[in-house]
């Protein structure tokens, strides 16, 4: 597997890890989760995560930075996005302390990775159960989101459907799934148990459907933690003088259009793409923050790894 592939599927489990914990407090906290939220959630955190996985690796310190830049980015995008649900009906986590709980999330994945790959015993295992239960049951809530999206219920019908009681039946099949390929090593085991785990849940809940997405959202998890390793793939990156002019430009964009006043981002963006329609969908003013929150997250990590360039040529002119 090549470095870049390898790194990708490490962000991708890594986020999907982030998300289930939070989807999982969210519901059974009472707050609201939608497909829009996840969605941008999903593309925030992975972009922070594999841009600093590709380019500086996977040790503590990188961990650390990748659980500071996701969530704090989401949290300024909530701050400059219009809501798409009535926040005085629904809660959902533009508060700050959240970017707290968020960082606690994705260092407990990050951890559960590392746990994984490099400890033994019940520490392994954890990681294991974590990273499994997890990871699955995450890809679950997302199959269940996109199912009511395209059943036609907007985005106030989802979080009302969206319940505790809803993941509550996923999250204790898979947990007793991954806990039981703990003990079962047989070489096409994680098979019959992701089909067993598919088979309980349809069982359970009357739904053939989910029971299907389920199995091969548990299959798909099981392998991706089977194809990815936490040594480090790096892949080389830019000068000193690249990371900081790319670390300009994107703040300087991105930065535009999060700081100034809503009522100014929605003229300009009525001026610039003329409430354009690209494949059926109408591009608005939240995809602009968007695509303004990626570029900061493109900054950030670019003057991360400016002081990490830095550091390296210091450190081998000393030596």
């Amino acid at each position: 597997m090549n470095k870049t592939l390898s790194n990708v599927l490490f962000a991708v489990l890594l986020t999907l890890v982030m998300n289930g914990l939070d989807i999982t407090y969210h519901l059974a906290t009472d707050w609201a989760v939608h497909i829009n939220y996840v969605a941008v959630k999903l593309t925030v955190v992975f972009l922070a995560t594999f841009l600093i996985v590709q380019f500086s690796g996977k040790v503590t310190e990188q961990g650390i930075v990748t659980s500071i830049i996701g969530p704090f980015m989401f949290y300024l995008y909530y701050l400059s996005a219009n809501p798409t649900i009535n926040r005085e009906l629904f809660k959902i986590d533009e508060q700050f302390w959240f970017f707290f709980l968020h960082f606690a999330f994705m260092m407990i994945a990050y951890f559960s990775a590392q746990q994984l790959f490099q400890a033994t015993g019940w520490r392994k295992n954890t990681g294991f159960v974590i990273l499994t239960t997890v990871g699955a049951l995450a890809l679950d809530a997302i199959f269940v989101m996109a199912r009511l999206k395209v059943l036609g219920l907007d985005e106030e019908a989802e979080a009302l459907f969206m319940t505790f009681g809803v993941i509550v039946i996923p999250l204790v099949v898979f947990l007793v799934a991954s806990v039981l390929l703990l003990y079962w090593k047989g070489k096409t085991a994680h098979i019959i148990v992701s089909l067993l785990a598919g088979l309980a849940l349809g069982f359970i809940t009357g739904d053939v459907l989910h029971g299907v997405a389920a199995a091969i959202s548990f299959f798909v998890i099981y392998w991706t933690v089977h194809h990815v390793d936490f040594q480090s793939h790096l892949v080389k990156g830019l000068t000193a003088q690249g990371w900081t002019i790319l670390g300009v430009v994107t703040l300087l964009v991105g930065g535009f259009y999060h700081f100034v006043p809503r009522k100014t981002v929605r003229s300009i963006a009525e001026f610039l793409i003329f409430d354009v329609t690209v494949f059926g969908y109408k591009i608005r003013q939240n995809d602009i923050i968007m695509v303004s929150t990626l570029l900061l997250v493109i900054a950030l990590v670019s003057f991360y790894q400016l002081y990490k360039t830095t550091q390296k040529s210091v450190s081998q002119a000393y030596n």
